[in-house]
């Protein structure tokens, strides 16, 4: 008996995409790479964090991508969160490759200082500075498990002391987005 046979309630199959909108909503993540001296950015949904120490996250990446194949040969790159005002910027980034084109025309960058400066969005929410750590084969992505060398924010805290989320750009599913809100 399937799953969607096994409840009171009729459930439908999914495959593919379907799968990933389920478990969603997801921050958009803007990874930033660079090669000779050019910023690339590439929206990714397929983020995660790992470990708390060391601070470790997942990033799925297309394994045709410009993006997967700069961070492949460098090793670094940035994750960046933004607000709602970037989802055109976004999905003009996700639509172009930074092979023939200069993403930072779409996205106005700012430049991480270090051994190799690295581009974020000039108005990113939040900004962490990642080091691969390895690299594995999944189905039609290629997972890097990252590990955080800094990371900085913008985001305010909730009352609580949790930081604010609000109002960080979640993908919903593929160029489908929304804002995230104050959680109770």
């Amino acid at each position: 008996m399937s799953i969607a046979e096994n409840t009171d309630r009729a459930l439908r199959p999914l495959e593919g995409r379907a799968i990933a909108t389920a478990l969603g909503p997801r921050p958009v993540m803007v990874v930033g790479t660079a090669r000779d001296g050019r910023a690339n950015f590439a929206p990714a949904a397929f983020c995660a964090p790992l470990s708390y120490d060391p601070p470790l996250v997942t990033l799925g990446l297309k394994p045709t991508s410009f993006t997967c194949e700069i961070l492949e040969q460098t090793g670094a790159c940035t994750l960046s969160t933004v607000d709602a005002d970037a989802a055109k910027a976004v999905l003009w980034c996700g639509s172009r490759s930074g092979r023939t084109t200069d993403k930072s025309e779409g996205l106005p960058c700012a430049w991480a200082d270090g051994e190799r400066p690295l581009p974020y969005p000039r108005n990113a929410l939040s900004v962490m500075e990642a080091r691969v750590q390895s690299i594995i084969e999944a189905g039609d992505h290629r997972l890097f498990v990252l590990e955080i060398a800094e990371a900085a924010t913008r985001l305010p805290n909730t009352k609580e002391g949790r930081l604010a989320t609000e109002p960080t750009l979640l993908c919903l599913e593929h160029s489908a987005f929304a804002c995230a809100k104050q959680i109770f």
